[in-house]
């Protein structure tokens, strides 16, 4: 994609990679991207929340509502956010939603909430 352009889709990103190896491949995406290409990478590593990475435009969150429809929701409309604030820390506190519904974890009981 680097040398002749176009979309790379990436599902699991960090599945397979270590955390840092996961950020510098962004990084050289970034750098060294003249033809225009772009990276859509699907991850689960908060450690990529990062306003040194990422722009608040490239990073973007998905939700189930009740009737499971996902909704897909940029950073970039969270007008609130100052500079120099933790994404990440902001994300796991729920603040970008986005966060699966946990329940409680009771063994052997169900949770009918």
């Amino acid at each position: 994609m680097l040398k002749d352009g176009g979309v790379l889709l990436f599902d699991e990103f960090d599945a397979r990679l270590h955390p840092l190896l996961s950020w510098k491949i962004i990084e050289l995406f970034h750098r060294s991207n003249k033809k225009g290409a772009q990276l859509i990478a699907v991850s689960h590593d908060t450690n990529l929340l990062n306003p040194q990475l990422l722009r608040r435009d490239q990073i973007w969150f998905t939700e189930k509502d009740k009737e499971g429809a996902t909704k897909l929701t940029s950073l970039a409309e969270f007008k609130k956010i100052r500079k120099g604030e933790s994404y990440e820390k902001n994300y796991i506190d729920g603040r970008y939603g986005a966060v699966p519904y946990l329940g409680t974890f009771n063994f052997g009981e169900t949770d009918n909430g």
